[in-house]
């Protein structure tokens, strides 16, 4: 699944495209009135959480990229095309998404306070939504998009680790100053995995998809956690439990 960051790299390479018209829209998408869209001019391109959204007069194309999404930019894949367009100065193509077309303001539609990418987002709402779920582990509340928009399964386990905080702790559990603190964890190292895209760096990971904790030098635990059965990657002995 993209995180937020993603999604915003993504809306920047595509960010060309603005002001141009759409030449030929195309694909499976259900519900999609693709010779609406044709001859549309792209008026702009914003981002919620894992969405990105394609705004033309009177409507927007709603994007997302789901679990196994991909897309391609000036290129095809030998997949089965779910959205495609086609600009003057290029294409865009999405495959095993979600789309949609939204008729209705995106101010009615979207809090953006609650994107962890936008300079609107409000640390303190975010805590506030946390500690109504006292009784939910704290790997699963992360992920809440109603809590923290873009936060995917890679900054999770990655803000819990440098917050030194067990996946497995009961939100109610835990200290306020540190919810507080894992909240602007997860806007920082969001900020630092854009950075990383636009310099090419490459995936900067502490314990995602690693084998050893960096600190302590012991193997991690790597398992299934919460409802979602995501998986959790953390450190037995320098992330806290906190359980009531």
């Amino acid at each position: 699944m993209p995180e937020g960051p993603q999604v915003v790299f993504l809306r920047e390479l595509a960010a060309p495209f603005v002001n141009q018209p759409v030449l030929k829209a195309e694909g499976n998408a259900a519900g999609i009135p693709f010779h609406e869209v044709t001859g549309q001019v792209l008026t702009g391109i914003e981002t919620f959480g894992k969405e990105l959204l394609f705004c033309f007069p009177g409507f927007t194309l709603r994007v997302h990229l789901m679990l196994f999404g991909k897309y391609a930019l000036n290129g095809r894949l030998d997949r089965e095309l779910v959205l495609g367009l086609t600009f003057p100065g290029g294409n865009l193509n999405f495959y095993a998404c979600g789309c949609r077309l939204l008729r209705q303001p995106l101010a009615a539609l979207y809090d953006w306070r609650r994107d962890v990418m936008h300079p609107s987002f409000d640390p303190g709402a975010a805590v506030a939504k946390l500690l109504a779920r006292p009784n939910q582990p704290i790997c699963e509340a992360l992920l809440d998009q109603a809590v923290l928009a873009g936060v995917g399964n890679g900054i999770k386990n990655e803000s819990l680790f440098l917050g030194r905080v067990h996946p497995q702790s009961l939100v109610g559990a835990t200290p306020r100053p540190v919810l507080e603190r894992l909240v602007r964890t997860c806007v920082q190292f969001s900020s630092d995995y854009l950075r990383w895209k636009k310099e090419g760096t490459g995936d900067q990971w502490h314990v995602y998809r690693q084998r050893q904790c960096p600190r302590d030098h012991i193997p991690l635990r790597i398992e299934k956690l919460g409802k979602s059965r995501r998986s959790c990657y953390y450190c037995e002995k320098c992330q806290q439990l906190y359980l009531h």
